[in-house]
Formats: C-alpha cells, sequence, structure tokens
C-alpha cells in the first residue's frame, strides 16, 4: 500500500445542484430532480436562486412531491394572479405577502437546520451590492429575498441587508455549490435557451432590461466559475408568467436531463472520486522514513 493511500483513502465525490432562476420555467427544475433521482444520482447539497432556491428548499426539505402536486393543479393564470398582492409602495409592485403564505403552507419547514440536505440560498445584497449567500436561520425570508425581482417584488430587509434577486449577480449559482463543498457540480440553467421577444410596455421593457443584464453575467459566470455539466432545457416558448405552464416546464426538464443522463453518471462515477487529505505532520514523517536510507 503507497503511503498516500494509506493515509488518504478514496471517497465518494460530494454532488451539488446548482439551480437556476428562470420565473415560470422553474417548475423544470422538478423534472430535472426527477430524472436524476430515477438514474440513481445521489444529490448531496443544493444552491438555488431566485425559482432554484423556491424548488431547491422544497427539495431540501424532503417536499418535492408536496409541490409537484400543487403544480399538477396549477392550471390557469388565474391562479397566478391569486397570488399577487399588488401595492403602493414605490420599491416594488407587488408586497409578496401571498408568495410567503402559500410558503407558510406548502414548506414542512420553517428553518435551514431543519432540512433534509444542506441548501444554499443566493441573493443579491443592494447595500453593498455584493451577493449575499444565506445558509442558516429562517428558511421562508431567505427564499422570499432570493425571488424579489427588482421593480416587481419589493426587497426583503435581512438583518443589515436590503435584499432582492440572487440572479442580478449569479444567476445560476455554481460558484455558492462549490463554496458549500461539492466535488462535482451539475447545473440547470433556465435560460440558455429563453426567448428574446422584446415589447415597448413598462413591464416589458423592465423584464427586458432585467434579462440582459442577467444574461451577460450568466455567460460570464459560465467562464469563472464552470460547472461539471450544464442541463437546458428547452422552454424558450414558456414566458415570464406563464407559470400555470406547469407541466410542459416539469417535461422540458425530464427530457433535457435524460439526454444528458450518461454523461452526468460518468461525471459522478468512482473514476471522479476525490483523496481526502491526509493529516499533513503523519504524512511528512512517513514519507521521511520511507526515503532511501531510513529505516
Amino acid at each position: 500500500m503507497s503511503t498516500l493511500s494509506k493515509f488518504a483513502p478514496f471517497r465518494r465525490p460530494k454532488i451539488g445542484l446548482a439551480l437556476g432562476s428562470g420565473a415560470a420555467r422553474g417548475w423544470a427544475h422538478i423534472g430535472v430532480i426527477r430524472a436524476l433521482e430515477k438514474a440513481g444520482i445521489r444529490i448531496d447539497m443544493v444552491a438555488g436562486t431566485s425559482a432554484g432556491a423556491v424548488i431547491g428548499a422544497f427539495y431540501a426539505a424532503g417536499a418535492l412531491t408536496a409541490l409537484e402536486d400543487f403544480a399538477n393543479n396549477y392550471r390557469s393564470l388565474r391562479v397566478t394572479f391569486s397570488m399577487m398582492d399588488f401595492t403602493l409602495t414605490d420599491n416594488g409592485l407587488l408586497g409578496g405577502k401571498r408568495f410567503v403564505k402559500f410558503l407558510q403552507e406548502h414548506l414542512p419547514v420553517r428553518s435551514f437546520e431543519e432540512l433534509q440536505k444542506p441548501l444554499g440560498i443566493c441573493a443579491t445584497n443592494l447595500n453593498d451590492m455584493q451577493e449575499a449567500h444565506i445558509f442558516e436561520g429562517s428558511l421562508l425570508p431567505a427564499i422570499r429575498a432570493s425571488v424579489a425581482i427588482p421593480g416587481f417584488l419589493s426587497p426583503q430587509e435581512h438583518g443589515e441587508m436590503l435584499l432582492v434577486d440572487g440572479g442580478v449577480l449569479n444567476p445560476v449559482p455554481v460558484s455558492l455549490a462549490r463554496k458549500m463543498g461539492a466535488d462535482i457540480v451539475i447545473a440547470v440553467d433556465l435560460d440558455g435557451h429563453a426567448g428574446r421577444e422584446m415589447n415597448a410596455s413598462l413591464m416589458g421593457v423592465m423584464k427586458g432590461t432585467i434579462n440582459t443584464m442577467m444574461n451577460r453575467i450568466r455567460l460570464d459566470n459560465r467562464i469563472f466559475h464552470p460547472a461539471d455539466i450544464t442541463i437546458e432545457p428547452g422552454l424558450s416558448d414558456i414566458g415570464f408568467m406563464d407559470y400555470h405552464r406547469t407541466s410542459e416546464a416539469i417535461a422540458g426538464g425530464l427530457k433535457a436531463t435524460n439526454n444528458r443522463i450518461d454523461e452526468i453518471r460518468n461525471i459522478t462515477s468512482g473514476a471522479y472520486h476525490m483523496p481526502q487529505m491526509p493529516d499533513l505532520p503523519e504524512f511528512f514523517k512517513s514519507m521521511m522514513n520511507s526515503l532511501p536510507g531510513k529505516k
């Protein structure tokens, strides 16, 4: 047995799932997760931005089936509008209280510490113009912050931070998954095939401006923080507000993942196991003793 193998037995790599933003296309994350589960891919931790934070929270809580049941009954724009609480404040069109009520009714946990898997949520702190990574404490305010699209949903106060949508700086949080300790990251980018049609309405200009900024950041992040594999569901015809098109989005996530499942298996196979570092003093002592002339 070599000195390295004596002190550093190989371990299974930790696999992280980075779930990206995408508004109504976020339902596709459910299909991705179901395909990974069916293939026996074990996810150790989840990082989520915006819609990815919502789906990621339900998955990490072991409550994805409950969310899927809700999605299967989500058939009309009327449901979408029923969850909107329009406000007269000057920092967002929506207050977000109805969304929080939805989380309270369907998500069975209230803190990160109650989750079954480690979860990291990405938001954007307007006070210091930096990413905010939330791993502990109250769960619902963190989710609420990550989905606060500027101009649409009012910002969320979190301690001394004023938080908005994490997609402003990190639409697909690969770097957050790495920060959490993932050796291998499977990323889900919901905007890779998104439609780029533009209309001149107030809402259209706001959405187009945000999408343009996020797309540039998304492409830059792919260079500086690459995932080991990126799944890109083809959802170009599902619009920003098409939350009622749940079955199409979920099916899109399922199909895109199944199309690359062999690659995912290869990447997460035993050939990619990472060694644990040995205790350094003992390691170097053993190395010295193994030199020629040492007995």
